[in-house]
C-alpha cells in the first residue's frame, strides 16, 4: 500500500484520507472516468446508491477474508493427537460468512436502486430487485445489451436471496469443525442450506454436499464484482451518449479516492501514519 505524504502538523480538525489498494478487481480508471462525467453533468446525487454499493463490496471482501483467515488459523492448530475446540473461532467464522452474504445482497439492492434512477424505471420499493424477472425485463427494454448480460446472473440472484432468507429469517448458518483430512476445509458450508440440522449432520463431508469457506466467498464475491463492473461500464456508455463538452479526469484522481476516512480531533505533530494491512488482502 502506498501512503500519501504525511503533513508535518495537524491543527484542529482535519480529514486524512487513505485508500488501501486492495480492491484491485475494480479498475480505478473506470471509476474516475465515470466520476468525471457525473460531476460534469451535475448528477452526483443520482450516483450515491452506486457509491453505497462499492462501500458494501469492500465490506464483503474484508469479512470474507477474515472468515478464510479464521479457518486457516484453526486448521493450523490441528494434529493427529489432539481434538481442536475453538468456540470463539467458530462463532467469528459463522458471523463473517453470514455478513459476507448479507452485504452481498445489500450491495445488489443498492445497484438495483441506482439502475432504477439511471434508466428511469417504474419499479418501486421491493420491485427494485434483480431476482425479479419483471425488473430485469424493464432494464432490457431500456438497455437491451445490459439486460441480456444480466441473464447469466439470474440463478445467482435467486441463490443469494434463498440463502439470506434461510440464515436470517428462518434458521442460521451451521458451523461444522472437521477433524482430519477434508477436501472442503475444516469449516465447510452445506451446499443445501435448506436442510434441517439433523439432515445436514448425516451428509458425507465431500464436495458434493459441502463447499469450502474460500470457494464460497470467492464464488459470491467474483459474481458481485463482475456485476458491479458491468453496471459501471454500462453507466459510462449511457452517460457518454448525450455528453456535451470535453471531460478530463484529474491527474491524481486515483489517489483522491477514499475508502476509509479518518478524522483528527486533536492537534498533532505528525511523524507518520500507522496503517494495519495484511497480505491476506492479496488472495484474489
Amino acid at each position: 500500500m502506498t501512503l500519501p505524504p504525511a503533513p508535518k502538523k495537524l491543527e484542529g480538525t482535519l480529514f486524512i484520507e487513505i485508500m488501501p489498494q486492495f480492491l484491485h478487481e475494480i479498475y480505478p480508471d473506470m471509476l474516475v472516468h465515470l466520476g468525471a462525467i457525473v460531476l460534469h453533468k451535475g448528477k452526483k446525487s443520482m450516483y450515491e446508491p452506486l457509491t453505497d454499493s462499492l462501500r458494501k463490496i469492500q465490506w464483503v471482501k474484508l469479512v470474507g477474508l477474515k472468515a478464510i483467515k479464521i479457518e486457516n488459523e484453526i486448521a493450523g492448530q490441528m494434529d493427529s493427537e489432539h481434538l481442536v475446540m475453538d468456540p470463539l473461532g467458530q462463532t467469528a467464522h459463522s458471523l463473517c460468512v453470514t455478513d459476507c452474504l448479507i452485504h452481498t445482497k445489500s450491495a445488489l439492492d443498492s445497484m438495483a436502486v441506482f439502475l432504477t434512477n439511471l434508466l428511469k424505471l417504474k419499479a418501486t420499493k421491493g420491485y427494485r430487485d434483480f431476482k425479479k424477472p419483471i425488473f430485469r425485463l424493464q432494464i432490457s427494454k431500456k438497455e437491451m445489451k445490459l439486460g441480456s448480460q444480466l441473464v447469466k446472473y439470474s440463478r445467482w440472484f435467486k441463490e443469494i436471496q434463498d440463502i439470506r432468507d434461510e440464515w436470517i429469517h428462518r434458521s442460521s448458518i451451521r458451523s461444522y469443525l472437521i477433524q482430519g483430512k477434508s477436501t472442503v476445509g475444516v469449516l465447510p458450508i452445506p451446499k443445501n442450506v435448506m436442510l434441517r440440522f439433523k439432515e445436514q449432520q448425516n451428509l458425507a463431508i465431500n464436495e458434493e454436499n459441502f463447499i469450502s469457506t474460500k470457494n464460497f466467498v470467492e464464488y459470491h464475491y467474483q459474481n458481485l464484482i463482475s456485476l458491479f463492473n458491468l453496471i459501471v461500464r454500462s453507466a459510462i456508455e449511457i452517460e457518454r451518449r448525450n455528453l456535451k463538452g470535453t471531460v478530463s479526469k484529474p491527474a491524481d484522481a486515483e489517489k483522491q479516492m477514499t475508502v476509509f476516512p479518518t478524522k483528527s480531533l486533536q492537534d498533532m505533530k505528525l511523524k507518520g501514519i500507522k496503517a494495519k494491512i495484511t497480505d491476506d488482502m492479496t488472495l484474489w
